[in-house]
């Protein structure tokens, strides 16, 4: 099982490599946490706070729609990847990965034209709409590469390459944005939605190819050509394997996109701008939180803990507990940061620390509980993640619907932080459950 346990080895310091890997890994961390900082200023610095959430709103399009083309795929990674020793599928993930990687290309390929085309319908009979499906074209273009780039970040982050998972989604479309809004006075000073828009759109592109050059790299070329090769037979089976997941991955696209698609639906354009900007400020927990990277090279913590805990519910919550504590310090980091971050973002985004604290949470969430999600995952069964899924997406969208036309951004934060908690919590009670079970034969 892969997980984050503390390896049980004799307290010797690691050697030379593995410390420069380590700080080199948190360097680059850092450098994405400061793109996505400047990204973020740079937009809500280029446009004006309605202008800003009609971008956002674009951007809510396309990686709520690459979330749902996905969505099925990214849990057959799930089932197959996250304990990869022991799938079937671990000689073959290479062949695998880049098989599934063309399949998900072709069908947003396919749903971006077919969006072309009625769009391309509409401006033709309804002039009125034109300048609202023009401002919307470069984010329906980058549909197929941003499914592309997320799906192959989900498959990275599957085999805990988490921080070449980061590097594909926020390396490239962030450099992106800030080249883009840093020379709009140059290219378009009457439009500076369009450069930025367009700027969205080359950086989906490059997250892409990122995404394809890192994913060689991880899964490299098996010894013996034949190993790379799948029969029509295997592939029937992948892909029907995969198909027995739809409608738990629109479940997962509804409970990860839900919440800010009816915020973009029913919200203005200054509540999307809102949240975004404090979204994207924290997910920067997510891209510090190391993973336990320092935690195993230290050689006081690496065994005493693993001695005293060998059964499974025991370094499950070994693992928790690591988790834990590197996610606390992060979220309490950046929180320190944040008042000197917003002062960055101006005025019309001051105020607005409760929902900072709200998304704040859901993030704390989201990270201590993460090897809870992976052991789900390791010990796959649809029905339970189908029930979880279904429960957590209800409660996260229906808490959205009740508050967004009194509370606004604040009921779609709610929203994300129930259905965080929901899925998290049966998540928790379902891996001990089971670690118990498996404990008392």
């Amino acid at each position: 099982m892969v997980t984050l346990t503390v390896e049980n080895r004799d307290s010797v310091p690691p050697p030379l490599w593995r410390r420069a890997a380590a700080v080199t890994e948190f360097v680059l961390r850092v450098l994405a946490a400061v793109l996505q900082i400047l990204a973020t200023v740079a937009v809500v610095q280029a446009l004006a706070p309605s202008v800003a959430g009609i971008y956002f709103r674009g951007v809510v399009i396309a990686y709520g729609l690459a979330a749902l083309l996905r969505g099925k795929y990214d849990l057959f990674v799930a089932q197959h990847f996250v304990d990869l020793r022991n799938s079937g599928l671990g000689p073959h993930a290479r062949a695998v990965v880049r098989g599934l990687g063309i399949r998900v290309l072709i069908r947003s390929a396919l749903v971006c034209a077919l969006l072309l085309v009625f769009t391309t319908d509409m401006d033709v009979m309804d002039v009125y709409l034109r300048p609202y499906l023009q401002t919307y074209l470069p984010f329906v273009l980058a549909v197929p590469f941003a499914t592309v780039a997320l799906f192959l970040a989900s498959t990275l982050r599957a085999v805990n390459h988490t921080l070449a998972s980061v590097v594909v989604s926020s390396y490239g479309i962030n450099v992106m944005i800030v080249i883009a809004a840093g020379t709009t006075a140059i290219v378009r000073p009457d439009a500076p939605l369009f450069s930025v828009s367009w700027g969205f759109f080359i950086g989906c592109v490059l997250a892409a190819g990122m995404g394809v050059l890192l994913t060689r790299r991880v899964f490299e070329l098996p010894e013996g050509s034949q190993e790379l090769k799948l029969d029509a037979k295997e592939w029937r089976d992948i892909y029907a394997s995969a198909a027995q997941n739809g409608v738990t991955g629109v479940a997962l696209a509804a409970l990860q996109w839900g919440p800010i698609c009816v915020l973009a639906v029913l919200g203005t354009a200054v509540e999307i701008a809102q949240y975004a900007v404090v979204t994207r400020t924290a997910q920067i927990i997510d891209f510090l939180v190391p993973t336990v990277v320092f935690i195993p090279h230290s050689a006081t913590i690496r065994s005493r803990l693993c001695e005293a805990m060998q059964s499974s519910r025991g370094k499950l919550a070994v693992d928790l507990l690591v988790s834990l504590a590197t996610t606390s310090i992060f979220v309490v980091l950046v929180a320190v940061l944040t008042p000197w971050i917003v002062g960055w973002y101006g005025s019309a985004y001051s105020g607005l620390m409760i929902l900072f604290g709200i998304l704040f949470l859901t993030q704390w969430v989201n990270g201590a509980c993460r090897p809870a999600l992976r052991q789900l995952a390791a010990d796959w069964d649809l029905r339970r993640i189908r029930r979880i899924m279904f429960v957590s997406m209800a409660g996260a969208i229906l808490l959205s619907l009740v508050g967004i036309g009194q509370y606004g951004a604040m009921a779609a934060a709610v929203g994300m932080l129930a259905g965080a908690v929901l899925l998290h919590g049966q998540a928790l009670l379902s891996v001990f459950r089971r670690a118990g079970v498996e404990g008392a034969r």
